[in-house]
């Protein structure tokens, strides 16, 4: 994605980032997800699977949607650890116990899926990560994110937003393809991507801000939820204390 370390721009007042609120937008982005995955080979041509796919329909799924004029053309989830697991653990149930006994609060990126045919899908992806980024260290609490996908995507999230691989390239059945399970330490993101993207000397502007620290006024946050983490601490520091000891 040519100049990622510039913070976009968006000049559509029509778009808006927020959690999906209605049962016809959560049918809506699971049908962009099956399209999008039977596109690129993840899942077969058989629409059963809207049904009977758990994590689709899971309570501790968090849905978040992109919308223009009202229409759903952009999804990722967060799946919060619970007693019923994560996708990953069918595939990397060892790696997945380590990553336990760390004793933090996971949660799973998954069914990421963009409408294709707009020819902004690519810029939007980074304003619905950074949705997603936002929401889940500020207001889910979440301590580090996993993510089991195919290589060029892996190589994505490892490149532009400081995912590392934990795993060898390995088959998946969830998605029938192979791939990485990647992680990342969201209090250790502050640290690694502050320093990936410092700020504009003329503008103050950053990737850096625009992912973890600033909302975009294209980004509708819940105001009925508290924040588990404040907005105004400075992480930066506190990642790179708990890094440096």
């Amino acid at each position: 994605m040519p100049g990622i370390s510039k913070v976009p721009n968006l000049h559509n007042p029509d778009i808006v980032v927020r959690l999906a609120n209605s049962q016809e937008e959560l049918r809506l982005a699971n049908t962009l997800v099956f399209r999008n995955y039977v596109q690129d080979g993840f899942w077969e041509n058989d629409e059963t699977q809207l049904e009977t796919n758990k994590y689709l329909h899971s309570l501790n799924r968090t849905v978040f949607v992109v919308l223009e004029k009202g229409i759903l053309i952009g999804t990722m989830s967060i799946i919060h650890d619970s007693p019923d697991g994560l996708p990953s653990d069918g595939t990397q149930k060892t790696l997945m116990q380590r990553l336990r006994a760390k004793d933090e609060t996971l949660a799973e990126v998954s069914a990421f899926a963009m409408d294709r045919s707009k020819s902004s899908y690519r810029k939007l992806i980074l304003f619905l990560m950074s949705y997603v980024l936002q929401y889940s260290f500020y207001y889910a609490g979440i301590d580090r994110f996993i993510a089991s996908c195919k290589p060029e995507h892996a190589n994505f999230y490892e490149s532009v937003l400081c995912f590392s691989k934990v795993s060898d390239l390995t088959y998946y059945n969830y998605s029938h393809a192979c791939g990485y399970l990647i992680n990342l330490d969201l209090l250790e993101a502050h640290w690694l991507l502050s320093q990936k993207y410092p700020a504009d000397p003329a503008t103050g502007q950053s990737l850096y801000r625009f992912l973890l620290c600033d909302p975009n006024p294209s980004q509708d946050f819940p105001q009925f939820l508290a924040l588990k983490r404040p907005r105004n601490m400075n992480w930066v520091e506190l990642s790179m204390r708990r890094t440096a000891a």
